[in-house]
């Protein structure tokens, strides 16, 4: 991704300190200060490892789709899963705690404006990362040929996951949306007579 993943067990432990500073107060009000006092250290210490303020949250939107793609690699690689199922496990672990912290932290809104003006390029190459991976596995289905390609098919499923995300949403409404549309791709990428699970 952008060059963080392989971070120091000191640099983990000021982005976690960081990202409750950032829920805590949103991303404009946080000031270096606050993230070295919530990591338990001196503002100069902390400028050891981080630059500024856009340097850690870049570094938490980079660690974010790490592990994003980790878990949605694993969700989507156990066996004996219906399509149904396998997709819902992805669905759950594309978003790891994010979407958790946007649904409950007063600042969610102002956090993903953040991401999306400081981050866009983490945000592209991890967005793309998700659609090869998803693509890898929908071609080890035998899905109908007029669904279409499994890139495009890939694409659209989670370009519509996105979409799960609107103002007013709940986290449970969320999830309730994310297991609905597992079940509507499942059905249409399931072999033609095939049931898959509930």
């Amino acid at each position: 991704m952008d060059g963080q993943n392989s971070i120091t067990d000191k640099q983990s432990d000021i982005l976690a300190a960081a990202l409750q500073a950032f829920a805590a107060q949103g991303y404009r009000r946080t000031s270096m200060d606050d993230i070295a006092r919530h990591a338990g250290m001196s503002r100069p210490a902390l400028y050891l490892h981080y630059r500024n303020k856009e340097d850690i949250f870049r570094s938490l939107v980079d660690q974010f789709f790490a592990q994003a793609l980790r878990g949605m690699g694993a969700a989507l690689a156990t066996p004996g899963q219906s399509p149904e199922q396998a997709l819902a496990a992805a669905f759950a672990a594309k978003d790891g705690t994010l979407m958790e912290l946007v649904f409950t932290s007063p600042h969610g809104a102002e956090l993903l404006e953040a991401g999306a003006s400081l981050t866009a390029d983490i945000m592209q190459r991890g967005e793309a990362a998700k659609i090869a991976l998803l693509t890898r596995w929908l071609q080890t289905l035998d899905i109908p040929a007029d669904i279409g390609p499994p890139e495009a098919v890939a694409r659209t499923i989670l370009t519509a996951a996105m979409g799960l995300k609107y103002p007013g949403q709940t986290l449970e409404g969320y999830r309730q949306g994310q297991r609905h549309l597992a079940r509507l791709f499942a059905r249409a990428i399931a072999n033609h007579g095939v049931e898959p699970t509930a």
